[in-house]
Order: structure tokens, then C-alpha cells, then sequence
């Protein structure tokens, strides 16, 4: 599986070269573009598509490269993704990064506003914005998560002190069963289960 799922990863970067040559440019050359990398990239792509998820959040679109590669894998799985950015900039680079991926919604605006107005629930999120924020986000999504659903946050090392507050909680959360991914900038990948509560 991983080894056809590394395949497709390969295909992809391939065949969208001229895009992700220009996502590197612009975070070469625009400050406060905080993009994964590629090691991350393939491994979401991958995470993605072994299990199947279909109704995915991210919140931190940034110029739209994280959000290309998990909206991409989704689509293997006739998937969707709803992404939110509260800078101006950044969600206008993006939408004209992801022109043409048609199971993308993009959202402008502060995650805390956009969450609650969300009318779905979600297998999977994926949260790369406000460090300081992924505490309130959590707890925003927790209501809309599906049984089983999967937490993706990336910078856990690199921002440990930033994300400790978010690291308590879903450490002492039995809902929640976490396991530390240590690439790029360190990822907390959290199995969610309600019936974990007891």
C-alpha cells in the first residue's frame, strides 16, 4: 500500500512540477509563508489515502501548498477539503495557487468565527495556523469531529513551548490517543474515539 501510495505521490509532483516549483518560489520569496516540506507533504498525501479519509479541515492554508497535496490525496478517496486563512494576502495567493482543484472550499476569516458555521463534520483536520491557537481550534472541532477521526498538528517540535497548552490537553483527553511523528517540524497525529469517555 505505502509502496503504490508513494507512486501516486511521485506521479502527482510530477505531473504539477510548474505548480510546486512556483509554491517554493513564493515561500522563498514572501515572508510569513510557513509551508511544510516536502517530507511532510508525502507523508499527509500518503496518511490520507491509507485511511481513506474523505471530509478533511486545515486550518493555516498559508499559499496553499499543504492544502494541495491533502486535497489531492482526498481526491483518491472522492473526497473534500475546507481550508481557512485569516490573512488577506495569503488567502488571496492561495486561491490563485489552488484555481481549478475543484473539491477545495476555501474560507477567509478567523478559525475561531469560521468553525462554529461550519454545518458538517470531518474525519480529518489538519492544524498549521496561530501555534498559540491550536487550544481553541481543538476545542471548536471537537463537536464536529466524526468517530474516529484523525488530528493532524504540525510544528510540535519546533514550537513545543507554544503548544504545550494544546499538548496537555489532548494528552489528558481520553478521547483522544496520540502518537508524535518526528518529520519536518514534528507532527502530533491524535486518533479521535468518543467512546473512549468513560
Amino acid at each position: 500500500m505505502e509502496n503504490t501510495n508513494g507512486n501516486k505521490f511521485n506521479v502527482i509532483k510530477e505531473k504539477y512540477s510548474d505548480k510546486i516549483e512556483e509554491f517554493a518560489k513564493q515561500k522563498a520569496e514572501i515572508h510569513r509563508l510557513w509551508n511544510i516540506d516536502d517530507e511532510t507533504a508525502k507523508y499527509l498525501f500518503n496518511f490520507i489515502l491509507e485511511k481513506r479519509c474523505k471530509q478533511l479541515i486545515e486550518v493555516g492554508t498559508s499559499n496553499g501548498f499543504s492544502t494541495f497535496w491533502q486535497a489531492t490525496a482526498c481526491s483518491y478517496n472522492s473526497g473534500e477539503l475546507d481550508t481557512i486563512e485569516v490573512d488577506e494576502s495569503r488567502y488571496n495567493l492561495s486561491k490563485s495557487n489552488l484555481e481549478g482543484i475543484n473539491n477545495i472550499t476555501q474560507h477567509f476569516g478567523m478559525a475561531e468565527e469560521v468553525i462554529p458555521n461550519l454545518d458538517k463534520t470531518f474525519d480529518y483536520a489538519f492544524l498549521d495556523a496561530g501555534k498559540i491557537g491550536y487550544i481553541k481550534y481543538i476545542k471548536l472541532l471537537i463537536p464536529k469531529l466524526q468517530d474516529t477521526a484523525i488530528v493532524i498538528a504540525d510544528n510540535i517540535i519546533s514550537h513545543k513551548k507554544t503548544v504545550q497548552e494544546y499538548l496537555d490537553f489532548i494528552n489528558l483527553d481520553q478521547q483522544f490517543e496520540n502518537v508524535l511523528i518526528e518529520i519536518g517540524s514534528g507532527l502530533m497525529v491524535s486518533y479521535f474515539k468518543r467512546e473512549r469517555i468513560k
